[in-house]
């Protein structure tokens, strides 16, 4: 059961520590967020922006933008989203704020 359990709320899927960093990587998966919030960053802000990226301008995928603080610093955090971001913004009532520019940025694969 305890397999079944895990599945179902990414325990193991988050279970290490997956660091990020903007000058590595330009977005950061959810176990990064997770790790960050585990190392003691806290959600600065109670809402997230929302952007789409096109992926060869036929696939989008939504970016949350998640503001973290740590101390006196301050990080802007681009997730990828998936299940576990999207329960992870409903179960902490995140508010979504939507980018609906019209210049989305289109990725080339």
């Amino acid at each position: 059961m305890e397999l079944a359990q895990n599945i179902y709320t990414h325990e193991k899927f988050t279970e290490s520590d997956q660091y990020w960093s903007p000058a590595s990587e330009e977005y950061a998966a959810a176990s990064q967020l997770v790790t960050a919030l585990r190392a003691g960053w806290m959600l600065a802000l109670p809402r997230v922006s929302a952007r789409q990226i096109w992926h060869s301008g036929s696939r989008p995928s939504t970016v949350y933008e998640f503001t973290l603080m740590l101390g006196s610093r301050l990080m802007i955090m681009p997730v990828l989203s998936n299940p576990f971001v999207e329960r992870f913004l409903v179960k902490h009532e995140i508010r979504i704020i939507y980018d609906v520019a019209p210049d989305a940025d289109v990725l080339t694969e």
